[in-house]
């Protein structure tokens, strides 16, 4: 018995002297940066702020001037951008402060990240809203203090400013697996959740995988007898392995 109370005893002073290490903080301009995390937004005055319920409706809500809040999603269309604060979209205005947090530290919370355009007014030379890059690619690079990611491809490169692209995870499927769709889903041409879809798919149709998944959206073919069909991105959550109960 007094051995075994030893042998705690040093399992506890090795716990206090050697803590577990614990993943580092990541930092930018004073506070903390989480991912999915595209800059910081502050108040010249008090502000209302809203968010859309599922029934139509809407809640406000009174943020004071000169508090800090993490912004997500950015939305650009119409030459007006909006950003997600939590439940909330703010319109830019000249009342908001917007910082941006550098691609590099955004890129730094994915194994595989891959850019995704979402300014619905850009025209770009390479790429409009929805067009895509890999990181793995090699032919990317960050500029101006990481506010600008730079798209080489056929001698040419192509800017795209930070708060324009989303940043995603890449993720390697098995190709050639066939899943059924769970419910109703649409097929985009691009995994954003803000795209329209391009096909509609009842439940119970059958897809097969080619092999990669981006943003929550695996890309698929939904005509399993011809490999040149129609391919689309379907969310995940909409589909289960053939065979599954």
């Amino acid at each position: 018995m007094r051995k075994f109370f030893i042998v705690l005893l040093a399992a506890f002073v090795f716990a206090v002297v050697n803590p577990t290490k614990s993943e580092a903080k990541v930092m930018y301009d004073g506070a903390e940066v989480v991912k999915d995390q595209t800059g910081k937004m502050t108040f010249k005055k008090d502000i209302k702020v809203y968010k859309k319920n599922s029934d139509g409706t809407f809640d406000s809500l009174v943020v004071k001037r000169n508090n800090f809040f993490k912004t997500y999603d950015i939305e650009k269309y119409d030459g007006k951008t909006f950003y997600q604060m939590g439940q909330y979209r703010v319109q830019a205005t000249d009342l908001v402060v917007f910082k941006e947090v550098p691609i590099k530290i955004r890129s730094s919370f994915y194994n595989n990240p891959t850019y995704i355009i979402i300014n619905r007014d850009g025209i770009y030379g390479a790429g409009s809203y929805g067009t895509w890059f890999k990181g793995s690619d090699g032919n990317i690079s960050i500029t101006n203090n990481g506010q600008l990611l730079s798209y080489c491809s056929g001698g040419k490169c192509f800017q795209y400013p930070g708060t324009d692209i989303k940043i995603a995870e890449t993720m390697s499927r098995k190709r050639d697996v066939l899943f059924e769709l769970t419910k109703d889903a649409g097929g985009k041409s691009t995994p954003l959740n803000g795209a329209k879809s391009e096909t509609m798919h009842k439940k119970g149709s059958i897809v097969i995988s080619w092999g990669e998944e981006i943003n929550g959206y695996l890309f698929v073919g939904v005509d399993v007898n011809n490999a040149h069909g129609a391919n689309v991105w379907i969310p995940v959550n909409s589909l289960k392995p053939v065979g599954d109960k």
